[in-house]
């Protein structure tokens, strides 16, 4: 009897702290699945097997106006256009070369016709879905826009010349999705920004088809796959697996502040106040590494705060290791994905020495300096277990989609994979003017821009990158009250969380390349954490109201910049007046 009730003594906390972080998981669902993606997308190609032209006959003369087109995931793009008269006259109408896959591309082509010919500048090209814009050839665009009788009769509903025939049965496949052809392109039809690279990867490696991304380690790409493998090729499916994940990255923030903290209020704090981080939200909803990264930094540093609290002589008991192995694990999985996880395992070395190091005090004061040793070798070894092997296990296992769709062999090809990319992330000068240095990311100087289009009627759609000012400088106001705490009180809580956050940002100080506010996204979660421990810091009974009031400030700047990062329709005034700062430029580059 007495057992069940102290365990249900135990279960009831534990039980509020679930239903916070429901709370919490369940709001932030509605707000970053809403709008996430189209879940139609075309799916039926015709794969040009050799380098034969296909020939397209519309039934009668049209004005043709242009030409959209999607092409599909193999590796060679690109044909010429030919209208032809029948006889023996063809006429080179347009050459497209643009190798990019699984995005929506035009081109003007002003020409009447009844035949088109199709000619492939490489075998084994695959388009999934084509359209031809048309109106009746006995009108002028300008008369037949007008005036819906002088529309061909071949012409479907969306515009787009419907072929009667076609010199073989498999070409009518880049013709029959023509309803799924975006009449307003939009980032819920179409890719953006890196998924280009990285969720075509993903659908290389379900594929078996050589990798378009090779520059960052394959995991990332791999847990995209499981989206796509799920909902299919498209908006949805691609996005799906970020989405997940920013969802159960709330989780350990939160199960963090409650052990750093014992407060249910503290933790709570931290976890809404990432929750609706800018950042966080849209790269939740973009199909990118990031956030698969974040979620395994966050799990190592957890764990590595779990072990570090447990007293030294217990430090080798089973329940420990446990501790010591899932950081390890996690670190082995975030390098997996992006080795910007090498910086966060610097962060975990810097913690576990000075942990140990303080602990030999206690050690010599009880006469057990020999045991100290033993301890500290045991331990020693049993990381060099957790924190190299295996992690190294996790990096080569997670090259199986890879070296399946690329053809690498082991070990040399995943070698020459690590020394690619090493040289290309050493030697890249990208010069683009969203770039930005380390030092104007906690500023949150520079968006940005995901996606963007300013359309004729003042309406915007845009997707940019950056903070939620109440966070990000909030935070940089914290971590300054945290360095003082940690010098002036030697404060262990303190020292932790600028342990952390300084390990995510320091190494890109000496790093020279092309750099982006994104790559402080790591820091991000600490600057949650630094934010409850300010309010920790005050008296008992102000701790509520700073709580509440930092909850209330980031809500409502969420809600007051939600259409600069949420791919909205607003008026352009409305995101004029949301561009605080100079390089807070949401509709444009400057003059």
């Amino acid at each position: 009897m007495k057992t069940a009730m102290l365990t249900r003594k135990k279960l009831y906390p534990l039980g509020k702290d679930v239903l916070l972080c429901t709370l919490l998981l369940a709001v932030f669902a509605a707000v970053s699945f809403f709008n996430l993606g189209d879940t139609s997308f075309p799916k039926t190609s015709y794969n040009f097997t050799d380098n034969e032209p296909v020939f397209i006959d519309f039934g009668q003369p049209m004005r043709f106006q242009g030409v959209v087109f999607l092409n599909g995931g193999n590796h060679n793009t690109g044909f010429r256009i030919y209208s032809w008269d029948g006889g023996d006259d063809f006429h080179l109408c347009h050459e497209e070369s643009r190798n990019i896959k699984f995005r929506w591309l035009a081109f003007g082509f002003d020409e009447i016709a009844r035949y088109v010919v199709i000619e492939p500048l490489a075998p084994y090209i695959s388009i999934l879905e084509m359209g031809f814009l048309a109106t009746n050839a006995g009108g002028t665009p300008e008369e037949n826009k007008l005036s819906g009788s002088r529309v061909s009769p071949a012409l479907g509903s969306s515009g787009f010349a419907e072929p009667v025939a076609f010199s073989s049965a498999g070409v009518a496949r880049m013709f029959d999705e023509s309803r799924l052809i975006p009449q307003n392109p939009s980032y819920m039809n179409d890719m953006n920004f890196d998924e280009s690279l990285h969720a075509v990867t993903a659908y290389e490696f379900l594929n078996a088809l050589p990798p378009t991304e090779w520059t960052h380690p394959p995991l990332g790409k791999s847990i995209i796959a499981m989206g796509i493998d799920i909902f299919g090729m498209t908006p949805f499916g691609w996005r799906f697996m970020s989405a997940i994940f920013g969802l159960l990255m709330i989780i350990p923030i939160y199960a963090l502040g409650r052990f750093m903290f014992g407060s249910r209020l503290l933790a709570f704090l931290a976890a809404l106040v990432f929750t609706f981080d800018f950042m966080h939200f849209v790269q939740a909803r973009v199909a990118t590494l990031d956030t698969f990264l974040v979620t395994f930094i966050i799990c190592m540093y957890l764990f590595m705060y779990k072990y570090i609290q447990i007293k030294p002589d217990n430090r080798l008991a089973p329940k420990s290791l446990v501790y010591l192995a899932l950081s390890g694990i996690f670190m082995g999985l975030a390098i997996s994905v992006k080795w910007q996880g090498m910086y966060a395992g610097l962060g975990l070395g810097v913690l576990f020495a000075i942990a140990w190091f303080e602990s030999r005090a206690d050690y010599i004061g009880k006469k057990r300096k020999r045991l100290f040793t033993m301890n500290v070798t045991r331990t020693a070894l049993w990381c060099v277990l957790f924190f190299i092997f295996i992690p190294i296990a996790i990096y080569c296992l997670s090259y199986i989609p890879f070296s399946r769709a690329s053809g690498l062999r082991w070990p040399g090809g995943i070698i020459k994979n690590q020394s690619d990319m090493f040289n290309f992330h050493s030697y890249q000068a990208e010069n683009n003017d969203y770039q930005s240095r380390w030092w104007t990311w906690p500023l949150n100087l520079k968006p940005i821009y995901y996606y963007r289009h300013v359309m004729d009627d003042g309406k915007y759609r845009g997707i940019n990158s950056f903070g939620n000012p109440a966070l990000w400088w909030g935070g940089f106001l914290g971590l300054v009250w945290c360095v003082k705490r940690w010098i002036a009180n030697h404060d262990k809580t303190a020292r932790f969380l600028c342990i952390a956050w300084a390990a995510q940002i320091l190494p890109w100080v000496f790093i020279s390349r092309a750099t982006f506010i994104y790559h402080y996204y790591p820091c991000v979660p600490f600057l949650a954490l630094i934010v409850a421990y300010f309010v920790k810091t005050r008296t008992k009974h102000r701790q509520r109201w700073y709580a509440l009031s930092c909850c209330a400030v980031v809500l409502i700047m969420f809600a007051v910049f939600y259409p600069t990062i949420s791919g909205m329709l607003v008026n352009i005034n409305t995101i004029e007046r949301l561009q605080w700062l100079p390089g807070w430029r949401f509709i444009g580059l400057s003059p």
